[in-house]
């Protein structure tokens, strides 16, 4: 217990005498006046009053005037006496290290009548006033000496205080420990004394000739007992502080004379006990202060002689008290003030305040009071303030304060409270500030304010309020004059229309902590003007700005003040949600508008890639939505950016060899696509599906060639391709044909040579739409910007120049040899066309000029309707033309088939063959594919047009022959949308004589015929008969009845003379026959 006391002793001695050190040594903005030594004396404000002494050659002294003072330092540098004297007011000495002040010069302080010594010590064999005559100080009314820290060595006497009987105030505080009985004998005149700061243990009688003392301050010593009349002379006594002493008792006996005492302070002791009776014999006590100290109980009628009383103060009482007896504070009709918070009570009496109807002020804060009786304050109607904060209450009865109509101000934080009632507060009509802060209040009934309409600020924070989107009305609607409310850490999540439209006089809103999780603009319309709300710490995800019309709309006259909107520490959905608020803020006009943000520390917390980043500073372009799967490529991620309506589809390192379909951007109110198909391995861009895109990304690819450029394309990357070269469209389109604003091209493998004239001039024309020019290198790595069209075609111009003289030395062989075969150009043609030479030189017109038709036409009779109906009619008539041989029209009858197919073929420049099913089962049509084939290889020239008419199944079972021909060469397919271009591009392309002349080859070919009109040879009969075995039997006994008419008897000889070409002959003969 006693280092306890010791170190709260220590630790309010320290920060009173820090304080009045302070005080005493405040620091002045100088002006450097004349050395004592080296300049004249500093010119005087009033020669009456003080003015720097002259220089003197033995005196080390400088003189500087302040602002308000003058101050001598001694010596010069590193100045070990300082003197301030500011005239008519004070003179000062402060020592450091020398405390000889006989160095200093002489001085002219004038009237001033106040010294003070400062760690200066006092020698034994001068007074006060001799230690500092040098100042000049004719009269002095105020003494101050300290030396806080320091031991005095000279003991206080009454020779110190020689000549000083006109004394008024003495402030002594030097840690002296005793004083002598008659050292104020002299000092009859002393009306203040101040003895704090010191070690004193006992005082005796030492005051009794200070009969006019007004004021004693005997604080911060270490004053045990207090003899019985030590104040028996100071009947004129009104202020006694004995505070931070070790008394332990005080009986009346010790204020034996002080009648007067007005103000006493007992505080920080160590008293346990008080006598009923303890003040009994001071009637004008006013001021009783019992703080700090150890007391258990307070005797009843303990104030019951004080009817003066005004004050009382007991603050964190030590002692364990849990109760006050009765009537205390009752019937003391000028009690103002009664401060009893930090003393653990557990209960007070109804009665403590009973008759004491002018108590304005009660402090019950910091206690353990779990109830406040009905009746506690009853008779208080002229109570102002009420302080029950830190307690344990857990209601406010209805009738509590239902006589404290005065009230104006009310602290019932800190409690727990849950509920308040609708009377709790009915009759305070003029109460201006509520504290209900730090309980547990779960509802406030809607009436509970109704009768406060006064009402200014009110604090609810840190409670349990739930007030949201479905709480049409709130207990604020009726505080039309509120200016703060204070709601932090609850469970509100909407802004209540009372707060917008009722609550005229807001100022402070403060909503911060609470469960807000969306925000819009017409929620920030207040009718208030000049109004802070508070919304940090929320779950605020979303603020909806698109109530915000034009920036006229937003604009406000002056008058109406800003609504100012703290929206820091907030979770922040950056998406396309986001738009609105952050080019709200972003606004530079927003200045201007009446809704302010302050957003110095609101970062977005999603999406991930704008996790972080301070809202203020976020680009619009990245405020994005996701685009749901239905409307994106399932390759690809999307997302919505409406600043600029533009969908952002992202198929970034997919493995895509082509672009996926891209959805329409229209169909939802967007305007363009922004693609991004980086890092994959598309070689082309398609010819559809790009008209939306406005900005193309399509790095590391394999594009060759720039094609289907959209038409609304503003921004390209095709770095780190395969492209080459621009052709002139390209270059032309990207030169102003679309709206580019930025292109990169680089790291490509571009081609430096002289064909690349165009694209170099398109690089450095156009530079500044170029974002990576430097990246645009040659194969050799040089810059292209850095190349001149000189360097790129150098080689060139060496090429023209020897071209040039090949083509003189040429041109006079050309014209030698061109004159010669001018003149026998037919028989070099002839004799190139025998031996197959340069056949190049030889123009198919020219091989084929004397060819009587175009195409021979090979077909199947299965397919006869095909050839008449539409292929034949179609190419000789207009505008194709074209001359045909058709075996059913041009052929001659009883001619040898074989010897007029191979006519009809090397007479047609093409065979025309009609490949279907029926002609792979036709001997007779495959001969003539065969024929035509070996006539074409033979002529190296493209002879043979074949039509695939119908399927015919698997190729590997074709003939050797037409297998080869169909795996190395194009057929054109019946049906094609192309089929009659592609047929007459196949064609000879010679000029065409309109009309159709063909050589009709003159023939009978009807079956029933057959036998008549077949001219044959004796051999060709004598071939028919001997292989008549190996033919059908119709055909065998047709054939058989013409070799009868022939020999007469049917009997052959000589068959063997019959060669292997006629043998031939009359297979193909009779198979063609059998066909038809």
């Amino acid at each position: 217990m006693l280092k306890q006391s010791a170190m709260k002793r220590f630790v309010v001695v320290s920060f009173v005498l820090n304080l009045v050190l302070a005080l005493a040594q405040q620091n002045q903005d100088y002006v450097i006046g004349a050395e004592l030594l080296n300049r004249p004396s500093a010119t005087s404000i009033d020669s009456d009053k003080f003015s720097c002494p002259e220089p003197h050659p033995f005196v080390d002294c400088s003189c500087m005037h302040a602002i308000i003072d003058y101050e001598i330092q001694c010596p010069i540098v590193n100045p070990e006496i300082i003197v301030k004297i500011k005239p008519e007011a004070y003179a000062q000495i402060q020592c450091y290290d020398r405390h000889d002040l006989s160095v200093l010069p002489s001085l002219k302080s004038g009237n001033t009548t106040q010294v003070k010594v400062i760690h200066c010590p006092l020698p034994e064999d001068k007074s006060i006033l001799q230690l500092v005559s040098f100042l000049g100080v004719k009269n002095v009314k105020d003494f101050w000496y300290q030396n806080y820290g320091k031991s005095v060595e000279v003991q206080l006497s009454r020779s110190h205080f020689a000549g000083m009987q006109g004394l008024e105030k003495l402030f002594l505080s030097a840690g002296i420990d005793y004083i002598q009985q008659d050292l104020f004998a002299d000092l009859r005149n002393l009306k203040w004394l101040v003895l704090q700061g010191n070690n004193l243990t006992r005082l005796g009688n030492v005051f009794n000739s200070l009969i006019d003392l007004i004021i004693l301050e005997l604080g911060a010593n270490q004053i045990t007992d207090l003899d019985a009349g030590f104040l028996q002379k100071q009947s004129k006594l009104r202020h006694l502080n004995l505070w931070h002493n070790e008394i332990r008792k005080v009986s009346k006996d010790m204020f034996r004379g002080a009648e007067s005492l007005e103000e006493l302070d007992l505080s920080v002791n160590l008293i346990k006990y008080l006598e009923p009776d303890v003040f009994d014999e001071l009637p004008l006590l006013s001021t009783l202060n019992l703080g700090f100290n150890q007391l258990q109980s307070i005797p009843k009628g303990l104030l019951s002689s004080n009817h003066l009383m005004k004050e009382f103060r007991m603050i964190n009482n030590q002692g364990q008290m849990d109760v006050l007896p009765d009537e205390l504070f009752g019937n003391l009709p000028n009690l103002i003030t009664v401060i009893l918070s930090r003393n653990r009570f557990f209960e007070i009496p109804s009665s403590l305040f009973i008759g004491s109807s002018a108590i304005q002020h009660i402090d019950l804060s910091y206690n353990n009071l779990r109830f406040l009786p009905e009746q506690l304050l009853r008779d208080q109607h002229w109570l102002q303030h009420l302080n029950v904060a830190n307690n344990r209450l857990e209601i406010i009865p209805d009738e509590l304060l239902e006589n404290t109509s005065e009230l104006t101000f009310l602290d019932l934080s800190f409690n727990r409270l849950q509920n308040i009632s609708a009377k709790a507060f009915a009759s305070l009509d003029k109460l201006i500030e509520l504290h209900l802060e730090n309980n547990g209040i779960l509802e406030i009934d809607l009436f509970a304010f109704s009768a406060v309409g006064n009402l200014q600020s009110i604090f609810l924070q840190n409670n349990h309020l739930q007030y949201g989107d479905s709480s049409n009305k709130s207990p604020f609607q009726y505080l039309n004059n509120l200016r703060i409310l204070n709601l932090k850490n609850n469970s509100i999540s909407a802004i209540l229309h009372d707060w917008n439209f009722n609550a005229l006089q807001l100022h402070e809103l403060d909503l911060s902590h609470n469960k807000f999780t969306r925000l819009t603009y017409l929620n920030l319309h207040f009718i208030s003007r000049d109004i802070r709300i508070d919304l940090t710490h929320n779950q605020i995800s979303r603020v909806d700005m698109s109530g915000f019309r034009s920036p006229s709309a937003s604009k406000h006259p002056r008058k109406t003040g800003k609504i100012w909107v703290n929206l820091n520490a907030n979770p922040l959905d950056c998406s396309c949600s986001a738009l609105s608020f952050i080019q709200y803020i972003q606004d530079p006009s927003s200045s201007v508008r009446r809704i302010q943000f302050s957003t110095r520390e609101l970062h977005c917390l999603a999406p991930e890639n704008l996790n972080g980043t301070k809202v203020s500073i976020v680009p619009l372009a990245d405020l994005t939505c996701r685009l749901d799967q239905p409307r994106c490529p399932e390759e690809c991620h999307c997302s919505q950016r409406p600043i600029d309506l533009t969908v952002v589809v992202n198929c970034t390192g997919r493995g895509l060899i082509r672009i996926p379909q891209l959805p329409h951007p229209e169909t939802f109110g967007y305007s363009s696509i922004e693609l991004h198909i980086d890092n994959n391995s598309i070689n082309e861009l398609p010819t559809e599906g790009l008209a939306a895109v406005s900005m193309l990304f399509a790095r590391n690819n394999s594009i060759s060639q720039l094609k289907n450029l959209p038409s609304n394309l503003r921004v390209l990357d095709v770095s780190m391709n395969r492209l080459t070269t621009l052709d002139a469209i390209t270059i032309q389109a990207l030169n102003g044909s679309l709206p580019l604003e930025r292109l990169h091209l680089g790291s490509n493998p571009w081609q430096c040579d002289c064909s690349s004239a165009p694209f170099l001039d398109f690089v450095q024309q156009t530079y500044q739409l170029i974002a990576d020019t430097i990246h645009i290198t040659c194969p050799n790595g040089r810059r292209l910007v850095a190349i001149s069209v000189v360097e790129l075609c150098k080689e060139r111009w060496i090429m023209i120049v020897a071209v040039s003289l090949s083509i003189l030395v040429l041109g006079l062989f050309v014209g030698i040899s061109t004159a010669l075969c001018f003149a026998y150009h037919n028989e070099i043609k002839i004799w190139l066309f025998k031996r197959n030479l340069l056949m190049c030189w030889v123009t198919e017109q020219e091989v084929d000029k004397d060819k009587q038709f175009d195409a021979f036409i090979s077909y199947s009779h299965h397919d006869e309707d095909f050839v008449a109906n539409h292929l034949v009619p179609t190419l000789e008539q207009p505008p194709m033309n074209f001359r045909t041989c058709w075996h059913v029209r041009d052929w001659t009858p009883g001619e040898l088939i074989t010897e007029q197919m191979t006519r009809s073929i090397s007479e047609s420049r093409r065979t025309i063959v009609v490949l279907s099913k029926g002609f792979l089962e036709s001997v007779w049509a495959r001969m003539e594919f065969r024929t035509a084939h070996l006539n074409s290889i033979a002529e190296r020239r493209s002879r043979v047009i074949v039509i695939l008419y119908e399927h015919f199944g698997d190729i590997e079972q074709l003939d050797a022959d037409l297998k080869a021909y169909l795996r190395t060469n194009t057929y054109i397919r019946w049906g094609d949308p192309w089929f009659w271009d592609r047929l007459q591009y196949a064609m000879p392309h010679a000029p065409r004589i309109r009309g159709v002349k063909a050589l009709r080859c003159a023939r009978s070919y009807e079956l029933g015929m057959f036998e008549d009109r077949m001219e044959m040879s004796k051999s060709q009969i004598i071939a028919y008969d001997a292989f008549r075995g190996y033919l059908n039997p119709t055909l065998s006994r047709s054939i058989g009845r013409s070799l009868e008419e022939f020999d007469g008897d049917g009997n052959f000889e000589g068959v063997d003379t019959l060669d292997s070409r006629c043998f031939d002959e009359l297979i193909i003969i009779i198979t063609k026959e059998s066909e038809v």
